[in-house]
Parts: C-alpha cells; structure tokens; sequence
C-alpha cells in the first residue's frame, strides 16, 4: 500500500483514531504504538502505524458488539452522500483504555474507494479535542456552529480526492469523523457531527 493510498490512510486514521481515545488514560504507560508513534520519525511512525492496524484488528465478537452501538450505514451514507457498509465495531482498540468514566466506540464504515471513521466518547472531558486535533495531518481551523467547540482538517490526496475530518464536543460528549476519498464537503461532515452530540 502507498502511503497516499485511501487505504492506508483510513488505516491511519484508524491507529490514531484508536490512540488518541487512549490519550487520558490513568494508566500512565503510553501502549508500544502510542509510543512509536509520537517519538519516531515520520517514516518509522508510518510502519508502526502500518503495524499497529494490523495488531489491533479486533475479534469478530468485538466487532459485533461496537457495531450495535456505532451509527446506522444508512445514517452515515444519507448525510455524507455515500454508500458504506455496516460498521465494523473497534472496540477497545487492542488494550487502549479511555479515562476513567468515560466509554466510547469507534467505528469504520468502508465503501468503494471510500472510509470513513466515527468515535464517539461519553463522559470526557472538553479539553480532549486538543488531543484529538494534535493528530490531524495537517493543521486544523477552528469551526464555529458545531457543538460547543469544533475544529477541522482539509488534506488532498490523489486524484482530486481528500482526507477531511471534524473533532467537536458537546459538554462531555465527543465526536469525531474522518472521511478519505468520499465526495462529502466539510459541511456534511459538521453536519454529521452535529447530528451525534
């Protein structure tokens, strides 16, 4: 896989989709891949990303459970304009543990040449959408009508097509959506996001 691929950044997205749910945890141990991933450079945090999807694929029972609780296809596809699949559950994303309290999902669903990805995390505090945002690949803008706080990222990729993703949260509810190489415009993606706070 190239790493400008839809693929392999809907892999990546999905390993930093995965860590960043684990960024509170009262642990204190960072996992290997946190590590690798926000110590190596970019080249070696790309295998380990790479690495990294592949370890935390999770049982086909844990992917059944996360799914009941992950946004309908039908949802996701009407507002984003797109037809995905049913949601493949991450749960628990090999071991990452969210703050004490708190308890999330994140949630993949694929199409032709398409993914996109939903976390949505209960009982965290506000001040977790900067981790979130620390890992967009580009920089991030601020949004204004989303939830209580919101920002954004823009990333062509080939063929006219783009990585977009929204982080906002709404009390002490977050939501987060990436969406690689789908024809939905950032607005549809705030959209969305407004519509699961």
């Amino acid at each position: 896989m190239s790493p400008n691929s839809p693929r392999w950044l809907a892999a990546a997205a999905l390993v930093f989709s995965v860590i960043v749910s684990a960024c509170g945890s009262s642990s204190g141990t960072p996992s290997a891949a946190t590590a690798a991933l926000t110590t190596a450079s970019p080249a070696v945090a790309t295998i380990a990303a790479s690495t990294a999807a592949t370890a935390a694929i999770p049982s086909p029972a844990a992917a059944t459970t996360a799914a009941a609780s992950c946004p309908t296809a039908a949802t996701v596809g009407a507002a984003l304009g797109i037809t995905v699949s049913n949601p493949i559950g991450v749960a628990g994303g090999g071991g990452a543990q969210l703050p004490p309290g708190a308890t999330g999902v994140a949630c993949d669903y694929s199409g032709t040449g398409l993914n996109v990805i939903i976390e949505l995390i209960s009982n965290i505090d506000p001040s977790s959408i900067a981790q979130f945002s620390t890992k967009f690949p580009v920089a991030y803008a601020s949004v204004s009508g989303v939830g209580d706080q919101a920002r954004s990222f823009s990333q062509p990729l080939n063929g006219g097509k783009s990585n977009e993703g929204v982080v906002a949260t709404k009390g002490t509810t977050l939501v987060a959506i990436t969406a690689t190489a789908t024809p939905a415009s950032l607005a549809q993606i705030e959209a969305l996001v407004n519509q699961l706070l």
